[in-house]
């Protein structure tokens, strides 16, 4: 069993396994009397969290992967009512450079596990519904997705939903909803999801571009980060992604204040090297309101 060291807000050593299941957050929103807004993200030092590895697209760093933060994010996730996506991850699964994050809970799945668990906690299905952001429909739904029985929402301009497109992709369980002019509005994405449709804990899974959009509209409620104590080195800042745009840190985010911290050392990553690394959360301001 691995043990891990709380520093904040009090001092204890916990079993890295469940760390994150033990946030409960499905009582955390039934405490609070609205849904929960969250996301995960593994950075280095700087924020950084994915490299360049070819044109248009990024990767995370070997240096940053490591199984001890890939399980707390599947624990995050296994407690969610649905998952936001984009366009883009469905892109990048048809080309097979992403990672699964929608059959992983499926018998046979990596974290079977966890689907067990969401039906012994009073979940009606082992893997959360799917809302997609997107302004384009230039992706595929796979068909095992589409079969699987999970609820599809997808968000995109106003226009977009008006059309022919739209139309082909409408069904009874796909639904289209329009959420901005330019673009997706995160407000009302949100209100849809956790006012219109009833999810108690929505998961943001996707990148710094919807991060934005829930910042913006100051719809997130919960900001975990795994930060690994690496750099990852480059000399241009157009070939790494990073947490927050403008070189800002998320200790410079105002309106969210640490909640707790975690450390790990002797974390071994994907390519061998031995480094530590702090699972942080932050919350909110607005989180008990």
């Amino acid at each position: 069993m691995v043990i891990i060291n709380q520093v904040f807000p009090v001092k204890r050593q916990v079993p890295m396994e469940g760390l994150y299941l033990a946030e409960r957050l499905t009582k955390l929103a039934a405490e609070m009397g609205r849904s929960v807004v969250l996301t995960d993200y593994l950075t280095d030092r700087n924020g950084v969290i994915a490299k360049a590895a070819g044109e248009g697209h990024f990767e995370i760093p070997g240096e940053l992967k490591n199984s001890s933060d890939w399980d707390r994010y599947q624990e995050l996730m296994a407690q969610a009512d649905v998952i936001i996506s984009s366009g883009a991850y469905f892109k990048r699964l048809a080309a097979k450079g992403a990672q699964d994050i929608l059959y992983q809970f499926e018998p046979g799945g990596a974290f079977e596990k966890l689907g067990q668990w969401r039906f012994d906690a009073g979940f009606e299905k082992r893997s959360p519904d799917v809302a997609i952001v997107t302004r384009h429909f230039d992706f595929a739904l796979p068909d095992k997705l589409r079969k699987s029985g999970r609820r599809i929402i997808i968000f995109t301009t106003d226009s977009m939903a008006k059309s022919d497109k739209a139309k082909d992709l409408r069904n009874a369980a796909t639904l289209i909803v329009g959420s901005g002019e330019a673009g997706v509005d995160g407000g009302r994405m949100i209100a849809t999801l956790a006012e219109d449709m009833g999810y108690r804990v929505i998961m943001m899974v996707s990148g710094p571009h919807v991060l934005e959009l829930l910042l913006t509209a100051k719809r997130l409620d919960l900001l975990y980060v795994t930060e690994a104590q690496v750099e990852i080195p480059f000399d241009d800042p157009t070939r790494v992604q990073t947490v927050l745009s403008g070189g800002k840190k998320i200790s410079d985010l105002k309106e969210f204040q640490l909640a707790h911290q975690f450390i790990q050392e002797n974390v071994v990553t994907e390519n061998g090297s031995l480094s530590s690394q702090s699972f942080l959360r932050y919350d909110s301001n607005f989180l008990r309101r």
